[in-house]
């Protein structure tokens, strides 16, 4: 015990041996490792896009259509055009499967009974943790009023995996990763208020707030370096090797803050084949507090538990840019297929040129400790295309959907490491979706194939964090200590995104006119024009049934050609025959009689007038499929 205190006394200058040296050291490990998770939250190169159903189908190329409630996501400028009250609930399931396998063997003893897995080759790791939701809520609305303004509110997360767990040991060999990344349970919610605004016929611009909810809480493991007396050092290849897992100290930090962003959006459609959208999302910056809570290696005697300590995290999300131009094919008002190309462009190296900062202000005789971690992060940049063909099955619409898209790494090669998945994407999309009445559903699947990576020998720059060296990733003897990320990274994740809208309006009468628009919209309605009524078809099968119900001689396609004489209408009454008349005394006479007789029959009343003639009926709005039968 004294030799152990000796050696921790020389490391802290003197001060309380022990115990406030490996919680400094837990703190600054934690506080590195908190801060290159928490910064993978939210970026395009290791994001996952897309959210929504309907753009996920599509190759997440959606900034020049954003046509449902995640337009206050993707571009708020596509709310102006959406008419109505619509509610939109979506969810997105990760499946995310990520591996890492290390190059070289453990550098422990395998004379060691405690290190027998010593020469032996580093194992394998993969993700073990399971499925992770996110949701999507939005709720748009022109109030019936507004023909002009549309506004939004919604909740949703970014397209980030939040749960991410590597164990800390295989087949009973301490894990290759184990100083790189153990656990994240960290999720970001965007609380969001939105309004689109058509201020032309071909210009839509819009504008979302954001208030950012940040909850992390992220589990790392640090070598605490006290010595080679303590920690044994074990040479492989000339080189020393320190990973003595007798040496490695456990912290948490739990986390939450508070912080505001902002998404601004336009929307030019010049006509109803071509339309261009943009969007830029602001910087964000993330002040999160919270508690640190360290774990004494097992160097030290038992009974020598470390108290948790306030901390603080500070770091940046970036600005982000998307762009887009989408070529539509119309049938009067109908839209019958799109295509679309985006670009994305999100700004890391500016956001993380510095680093996250993790400052604990107390911690037993440590005081104001700070650690800035350089992530060393590129910009990034995305390719979305995709689009739809939609088939209008007379009883609702049907619409296809597929796509494709490409994400830059976020990170050279000697920066890659497990924290998040960084490497390059491609990916491949579909998605369904059917409308029918008020009711929408959509369904969207992606397939995303991480392109692998091979970091090799002498390549790496990430190494473990030295508490006891003040955060540094030096040994005792101010060496650096060994790269602990070199081997092979791959990668692949499966994408479910589920979607149900709902047209509230359609439960209380027919959609409203669009009364400032362009004709190619529905139901547009040019100026000095009234809109046709439109009768429920309730009214109309009851319209037809009274019909049904009129008198038989009231239907003109039953009415006879001729009304038969007076005499026809009355009951026969069976007559006496008469006597045969006398002969006519000359022919004269008898041919009057004859005419007399012939007239008679003639007479009739005259005919009703003719029913007045049909109503003209209002030329189709669509071409007829070639499934549909003529009328």
């Amino acid at each position: 015990m004294h030799g152990r205190v000796s050696v921790l006394g020389a490391k802290t200058t003197g001060r309380d041996p022990g115990r406030p040296a490996i919680a400094s050291a837990s703190a600054l490990a934690i506080a590195s490792a908190m801060a290159l998770e928490a910064g993978s939250a939210r970026a395009g190169g290791f994001e996952i896009p897309d959210n929504g159903a309907q753009a996920m189908g599509r190759g997440a190329a959606f900034v020049a259509k954003a046509s449902d409630g995640s337009a206050i996501y993707y571009n708020p400028a596509g709310l102006a055009r959406q008419r109505g009250t619509h509610l939109l609930l979506n969810g997105n399931i990760f499946l995310h499967s990520y591996e890492f396998q290390r190059i070289g063997t453990f550098p422990d003893d395998p004379q060691d009974p405690q290190t027998p897995w010593g020469n032996s080759p580093y194992p394998l790791v993969k993700n073990i943790a399971g499925p992770f939701f996110t949701p999507f809520l939005a709720l748009t609305t022109d109030f019936g009023y507004f023909d002009r303004l549309t506004f939004g509110a919604g909740v949703f997360g970014p397209p980030s995996i939040g749960n991410r767990t590597f164990p800390l040991g295989v087949a009973g060999k301490p894990a290759a990763s184990r100083y790189d990344f153990v656990q994240s349970r960290s999720t970001l919610i965007y609380p969001t208020l939105s309004a689109g605004f058509r201020l032309t016929r071909w210009l839509d611009i819009g504008v979302s707030g954001h208030v950012v909810l940040a909850n992390f809480d992220q589990t790392t493991i640090s070598y605490t370096d006290l010595g080679p007396e303590v920690c044994k050092v074990n040479e492989v290849d000339g080189e020393n090797k320190n990973e003595d897992f007798r040496c490695d100290s456990r912290s948490t930090l739990q986390a939450s803050g508070t912080s505001f962003a902002a998404t601004l959006g336009a929307m030019v459609r010049p006509s109803s084949s071509f339309a261009l959208g943009a969007s830029f999302r602001t910087p964000t910056n993330i002040s999160a507090n919270g508690l640190v809570t360290p774990t004494a290696p097992r160097v030290l005697p038992e009974g020598q538990d470390l108290e948790p300590g306030a901390a603080n995290l500070a770091l940046q999300l970036p600005w982000a840019l998307r762009v887009g131009g989408r070529y539509i094919g119309m049938d009067a008002d109908f839209e019958l297929y799109d295509l679309e190309l985006d670009i994305t462009y999100e700004g890391w190296g500016t956001a993380q040129a510095l680093g996250p900062i993790v400052t604990v202000p107390d911690l037993g005789v440590f005081k104001e400790i700070q650690t800035v971690v350089q992530h060393r992060y590129n910009n990034t940049i995305g390719l979305r295309a995709g689009g739809a063909y939609n088939i209008d099955t007379g009883d609702g619409l049907l619409s296809v959907r597929g796509g494709a898209y490409f994400d830059s790494s976020a990170t050279d090669f000697q920066n890659t490491r497990l924290d998040f998945d960084t490497l390059a994407k491609v990916a491949g999309t579909f998605g369904v979706g059917y409308k029918v009445g008020s009711f929408n559903v959509d369904l969207g699947y992606a397939a995303v194939a991480s392109i692998p990576r091979t970091v090799g020998t002498g390549q790496g720059d990430i190494r473990p964090v030295n508490g006891a060296a003040n955060g540094r990733p030096e040994d005792a003897a101010g060496d650096p200590l060994p790269a602990v990320n070199e081997g092979s990274y791959r990668g692949f994740t499966h994408i479910v995104s589920l979607g149900v809208s709902v047209s509230i309006d359609s439960f209380f009468g027919p959609p409203r006119p669009v009364r400032y628009g362009n004709p190619y919209e529905p139901y547009y309605v040019p100026p000095g024009e009234e809109p046709e009524e439109t009768k429920p078809a309730d009214a109309d099968k009851k319209r037809d049934e009274d019909r049904d119900d009129e008198p038989e001689e009231k239907k003109p396609e039953e009415k006879p050609q001729r009304k038969p004489p007076p005499d026809e209408d009355r009951p026969v009454v069976k007559k006496p025959p008469k006597p045969p008349p006398p002969p006519p005394p000359d022919d004269e006479e008898e041919e009057e009689e004859e005419e007399e007789e012939e007239e008679e029959p003639v007479v009739k009343k005259p005919p009703p007038p003719p029913p007045p003639p049909p109503k003209p009926e209002k030329p189709p709005t669509r071409r007829k499929e070639w499934w549909e039968e003529p009328e």
